[in-house]
């Protein structure tokens, strides 16, 4: 039996050296539902690659080739 592949899970600050957002904003997006997590606890959450890899693809359908995306119109008037 094939033993599917495990994928280790990111903390928010890895996640931030992947992404251009800072480790609080991306914990902010998990509390608001906004970016995929898996919530390990009331105080922890972590990040899945696939999730985070399918969730960067959905959003307009573009990534530029360091895997960020292109900034919505709500980001662009932040």
């Amino acid at each position: 039996m094939d033993n599917p592949t495990i994928e280790a899970p990111l903390t928010a600050e890895e996640l931030s050296g992947i992404l251009p957002l800072h480790p609080e904003t991306i914990r902010k997006w998990a509390r608001e539902g906004k970016i995929p997590c898996v919530r390990l606890s009331a105080r922890r959450v972590v990040f899945l690659p696939s999730k985070i890899r399918t969730w960067l693809e959905s959003r307009n359908g573009y990534t530029d080739n360091a895997g960020r995306t292109a900034p919505t119109e709500q980001e662009k008037a932040a």
